[in-house]
């Protein structure tokens, strides 16, 4: 039974990832690239049975898209409350 745990789960498990690679060389212009990719490829790997595989990458899209969101917006907070400190 699939009930959208994993999509609160692996947004922030794709921000580590692509920090970890990033640490590791990745140019960061590339990191929105990689993380929309993670969010196909974790979702195409937790499928459920006899769901469309159309579903499950449009599901990945949506998480990897979140992710960089996320990554974004925190970038942001951090960076502007960081100048009044």
């Amino acid at each position: 039974m699939y009930n959208g745990y994993y999509e609160v789960i692996a947004i922030p498990v794709i921000n580590g990832l692509v920090e970890i690679a990033k640490k590791a060389g990745l140019s960061k212009r590339y990191c929105p690239v990689l993380a929309v990719s993670l969010g196909v490829l974790l979702r195409l790997g937790v499928r459920a049975p006899g769901e469309p595989v159309g579903v499950a990458i449009l599901d990945g899209l949506v998480v990897g898209l979140s992710a960089v969101g996320l990554y974004s917006g925190g970038r942001s907070v951090l960076r502007r409350n960081s100048r009044y400190l």
